[in-house]
């Protein structure tokens, strides 16, 4: 594609690099005459339908609205053709600099580097996640690092449109997931199409302990093995790893790596301030050196530079005081010197003079001091005298109120022991009744089952007394209740009696 003009306008001239969705190229803007990237889609991909066509319009429209340091700014868009076959490609701002994955593989960065990176990538991820635009494919590739220390965030919108557009037909194709799974949060891992900021912050995360560790937290050489590590394994803490991390950053990695979204940090403004009060501690702590040489953050229009080149301003105006506090403390001590000198030179002379005046000032001073004491004695006097007046009148008061307490309780007293003597009397009168009642009640339930008893007895008489165990039959199909075999027993001897009895008087009658 070299020297072609895309759109008439375009002149295509280097190829930047390449990836799996396709092909970015340095151009010329004939129109603004301005150097610009092009991404080239892959034109296997299929790009000649209306729908994706607008879906790419789309997300674009919305990629271009991001207007922040940390962002690589989108121009334009179009179609063109390659090698015959129709294809979309976006215009991006052209940044000079070192894709973020390179610089990583040739060394490992300290960490106030890599935070400071980072905490650029979250201030630019902030900006986007407030006008609702989610990146979905944050890695190292998709960073540029410029020549002054600015972080470069690109592809914002493109992830999207390329996981709705060729999502499906890649997994067909190649049985490869799109994107970059040591990178994907869990629930990418898990094929969630809605995913939001949250998403973006796992990604961040995993790019961060790839910054100051030098490996991703999941790697395998099976793509899959590493997506079901990100839905189901626990990243192995940064710190032991990799020696010197502070606390702090410790845990704010392994909070962007939780498998649930909601355990992560609330949005990206958060993690960047974190961040940014983990530099700004280490600036000031530095012993020597420019911390902001180090993170490289030279720029003052960075979220991270301005709060390091604060606090670096802060300690150098700390030492600049101290070395003035410094030299003021020789000044003084150089005077203090020649004070000294002086004041040897007069003291002699002083000396006799005082002596002469401390004797005549002795018995003023000695006079005064015995008024002073009497004074003193007699406000002590005083100040006694009240005191125990105060005791006193403190212990008078507390007795009458103890009195009064004592006697509502005595008054309290008396009325429980009227109600309990009450409640006594009432006891035995009802504990009377219960007495009094509970005979002629059991006589006469007794009275009532001994004829029930004894007419049962009657109505099994068929030619001959029966039995105790018919007898029994009997009474337990009347009335349900099953008689002991001895009960029963007795009970058919003395209803047999009763029975002759009655006969012998019917008889005789």
């Amino acid at each position: 594609m070299l020297n072609e003009v895309l759109a008439e306008r375009f002149r295509i001239s280097e190829l930047l690099g390449s990836g799996g969705m396709g092909r970015v190229w340095a151009a010329e803007d004939e129109r603004m005459r301005r150097g610009v990237a092009v991404k080239v889609v892959h034109p296997q991909y299929g790009m000649d339908e209306a729908e994706t066509r607008a879906r790419f319009q789309r997300e674009v429209q919305l990629a271009g609205r991001l207007a922040h340091q940390n962002i690589v700014t989108v121009h334009d868009w179009g179609e063109t053709s390659v090698d015959g076959r129709p294809t979309l490609f976006l215009v991006m701002e052209l940044v000079q600099g070192m894709p973020l994955h390179r610089r990583i593989r040739e060394s490992t960065a300290e960490w106030p580097l890599a935070a400071a990176w980072v905490a650029q990538i979250a201030a630019a991820l902030h900006a986007a996640h407030r006008k609702g635009v989610v990146h979905r494919d944050i890695k190292p590739a998709n960073v540029l690092l410029t020549h002054e220390g600015i972080v470069k965030v690109l592809d914002f919108g493109v992830a999207k449109f390329m996981g709705e557009t060729v999502g499906a037909r890649e997994l067909t194709v190649t049985g490869a997931p799109l994107g970059s799974p040591q990178y994907m949060s869990p629930e990418q891992a898990e094929g969630a199409r809605d995913v939001d900021h949250r998403s973006d912050l796992y990604s961040l995360g995993c790019l961060l302990y790839h910054a100051v560790t030098g490996r991703p937290p999941f790697t395998s050489n099976v793509q899959w093995a590493v997506l079901r590590m990100q839905m189901e394994d626990a990243a192995i803490a940064p710190a032991a790893v990799v020696g010197g991390l502070p606390d702090a950053l410790n845990d704010l990695i392994l909070e962007l790596l939780a498998k649930r979204p909601e355990d992560r940090p609330p949005d990206a403004e958060a993690v960047c301030d974190a961040l940014s009060a983990l530099l700004a501690d280490h600036a000031v702590a530095e012993p020597g050196g420019n911390i902001l040489d180090a993170a490289q953050l030279g720029d003052r229009h960075s979220v991270s530079g301005r709060i390091l080149k604060r606090a670096w301003e802060q300690f150098q105006s700390t030492e600049q005081n101290r070395e003035k506090a410094e030299r003021l403390h020789a000044d003084a001590l150089a005077e203090s010197s020649s004070l000294v000198e002086t004041a040897r030179a007069s003291a002699h002379e002083l000396h006799e003079r005082a002596r002469r005046e401390a004797a005549a000032t002795m018995e003023s001073a000695s006079a005064r001091c015995d008024a002073l004491v009497e004074a003193a004695e007699q406000q002590l006097a005083e100040a006694s005298a009240k005191a125990e007046q105060m005791v006193t009148e403190a212990d008078a008061a507390a007795v009458r109120d103890r009195m009064t307490a004592l006697r509502e309780a005595n008054e309290l007293l008396k009325v429980v022991e009227r109600k309990k003597a009450a409640l006594v009397r009432e006891a035995k009168e009802l504990r009377s009744e219960i007495e009094r009642i509970t005979p002629q009640t059991s006589a006469e339930e007794a009275q009532r089952a001994e004829e029930g008893y004894y007419q049962v007895f009657r109505q099994s008489i068929d030619g001959s007394i029966p039995t105790p165990d018919r007898f029994r039959d009997n009474v337990e199909a009347a009335y349900g209740i099953a008689l002991p075999a001895r009960e029963a027993e007795r009970m058919t001897n003395r209803f047999t009696n009763r029975f002759t009895a009655e006969l012998q008087e019917d008889h005789i009658a």
